[in-house]
């Protein structure tokens, strides 16, 4: 049951260049991002899984590119969501290959995928909300300290959240 969860989001990570760039080189790609990703599916190992979603991610790029499509947050949202709960199921799976897991477990976990999918998503929608309403009241000389004050701000962010775990620290 977990597999197939991973295998629907490996199947969206697979049509979601396709739609955005429907040419032949993202197909390809695409379809080698899908193969690796059937393999980690298949074996539960990490690395293919890991492999794909890299290869998944760069494709999206790629065809972000080629196609020179503009931002939706909604879709780049449901794209990284994707990407993640791919990751996820087949963690979950491969951490419960030999228990018996009933339908309360896979049921929680739907449960759990669903609220964090739909806060990532409200919480993007408030951000370019917000965003917009900012942007239009920094004046255009100001944009680039703005910007990079935010990126200094989530650099510290990262690095708080990374060393706050370490033990000694």
């Amino acid at each position: 049951m977990i597999r197939l969860a991973a295998t629907a989001f490996a199947i969206v990570l697979f049509v979601v260049p396709l739609v955005t760039a429907p040419i032949p080189a993202v197909a390809v790609i695409s379809a080698l991002g899908l193969l690796l990703a059937a393999v980690g599916i298949v074996a539960l190992r990490r690395w293919p899984v890991t492999a794909a979603a890299c290869v998944f991610l760069t494709n999206y790029a790629a065809a972000l590119w080629i196609a020179g499509a503009s931002v939706s947050v909604v879709s780049a949202a449901g794209f990284g969501l994707a990407l993640l709960l791919l990751l996820e199921a087949v963690e979950l799976a491969r951490c419960t290959r030999h228990a018996t897991v009933d339908s309360g477990v896979v049921r929680s976990q739907v449960v759990a995928w669903t609220g964090f999918a739909a806060g990532t998503l409200g919480t993007a929608m408030l951000v370019m909300a917000l965003a917009v309403a900012v942007a239009a009241a920094v004046p255009f000389t100001a944009a680039p300290l703005v910007a990079a004050a935010g990126a200094v701000g989530v650099a510290l962010a990262l690095t708080l959240a990374l060393t706050r775990g370490r033990p000694g620290t």
